[in-house]
């Protein structure tokens, strides 16, 4: 119970930090996406160590394999998704010159989650006893894609009309109320 309502409450904390950087301190549209791609990062160098730790405490014999395909096809398909990024809403439309200076802070934020929320899933699995990284390589892939897909399609449209406040609040408005559910959803399939 503790740890679902950890996972919830993370979730809500971590999403709240693009809204808070679009409505008071002007982020512009690069700078959220750049945010939601790092947290794809994040998300897929916790889901290695989660393979890592599962490897060592079930002893599989292919786990270490699993470990490196995942970090091998994750990581190509998320530098894919961060030179989309970084060229059409960094490059081409001038977001990469305006970054705010203070970005490293919501950055570390992100990646401290990321920490915490791996300490406490593997606390709470006992090193993920008897779930094998075979099992568990392709549990980010569901959400990591649903989040590129609207992501990358509301940053173009928010990109077309100007990128308004208004506009990108709402666009981490759907993340966040996606990620939550999401977060719902695993917590309560875990005990």
């Amino acid at each position: 119970m503790l740890y679902n309502a950890a996972h919830l409450l993370g979730t809500l904390l971590v999403n709240a930090i693009p809204l808070i950087g679009v409505v008071w301190f002007g982020w512009n549209l690069f700078e959220v996406l750049f945010l939601y791609w790092f947290e794809n990062v994040a998300i897929g160098v916790a889901h290695a160590a989660r393979l890592a730790i599962s490897t060592r405490t079930n002893a599989t014999e292919k786990g270490w394999q699993t470990t490196a395909f995942f970090i091998v096809h994750y990581g190509i398909f998320t530098s894919v998704h961060g030179i989309f990024v970084f060229i059409f809403f960094g490059v081409f439309a001038g977001g990469l010159l305006q970054i705010d200076p203070g970005f490293s802070a919501p950055v570390a934020a992100i990646m401290g989650w990321q920490a915490l929320y791996l300490a406490l899933d593997t606390a709470r699995s006992s090193g993920f006893k008897g779930r094998t990284p075979e099992a568990m390589m392709f549990e980010p892939y569901p959400r990591v894609f649903a989040l590129h897909t609207a992501v990358i399609a509301g940053g173009w449209l928010i990109g077309e009309i100007g990128s308004p406040v208004w506009a990108l609040a709402i666009l981490v408005a759907v993340k966040s109320v996606f990620d939550l559910a999401v977060a719902w959803i695993t917590s309560a399939r875990t005990p």
